[in-house]
């Protein structure tokens, strides 16, 4: 059966983290992997669920990992840092670093699906470093914030891209990393999901299960064809 599938890119599809921790790596003196986890923690912890206004400001968040890292805020710093931020974002699609079975899962579905690029923001340009590094578009959608008028972690994102693809939700499924933002969302929407679990985590918190669990985008392939 042809479905549409909203895939997602970062940890999806790119290695969003690895570039991160590769860009934050030696603030306040620390690896760029802890820097990166403790704002994760900062970011969908407590700026998510208390402070949603403050979704894109850096200088909240550091203020808010500051104080999880028992760190003085320096307002000096947290220029440099923001900036640091900035360009790691950047190079998630000026020097992007895909999964090695992104691009030949999107080859291997292309044929037989109907994909869409959901993600939070700068789709556009995170498509076109899909299409540079294939040499071709896989994509006959492309949607973030700025297209559906509301972040990814809200099912009403799913419910405005079931609208622009003119989808009904038994035709779509949701392949994605996140059980909050990706899974949860899309569930309330009443799509079917996959959770893409490359890190083999444990699910935490109250989210309802994915329709199907991957350790990658391989197993996601198989599961499709045995629709």
């Amino acid at each position: 059966m042809r479905r549409v599938l909203f895939i997602d890119y970062d940890g999806t599809l790119h290695d969003t983290d690895a570039t991160f921790a590769a860009g934050l790596d030696g603030i306040y003196g620390l690896n760029g992997q802890t820097v990166l986890e403790a704002f994760i923690t900062v970011h969908r912890k407590i700026v998510h669920l208390r402070y949603p206004d403050k979704h894109d400001d850096l200088f909240f968040h550091q203020k808010l990992l500051c104080e999880h890292l028992n760190l003085p805020y320096d307002e000096t710093e947290a220029r440099k840092i923001a900036r640091r931020f900035r360009e790691a974002l950047e190079q998630t699609w000026l020097n992007p670093s895909f999964f090695p079975d992104s691009l030949h899962f999107l080859q291997s579905v292309n044929d037989k699906h109907i994909l869409c690029l959901t993600t939070g923001d700068n789709a556009r340009e995170k498509a076109n470093a899909i299409e540079k590094a294939a040499g071709k578009n896989y994509f006959t959608y492309i949607f973030d914030q700025t297209h559906l008028g509301i972040k990814g972690s809200s099912s009403t994102y799913y419910e405005n891209a079931l609208a622009a693809t003119k989808s009904r939700p038994g035709e779509v499924i949701v392949i994605g990393d996140s059980l909050e933002h990706d899974i949860a969302a899309a569930k309330e929407a009443g799509i079917a999901t996959v959770w893409v679990n490359r890190k083999g985590l444990t699910p935490a918190g109250d989210f309802p299960p994915p329709d199907f669990r991957a350790g990658d985008l391989l197993e996601v392939l198989t599961y499709l064809n045995s629709l």
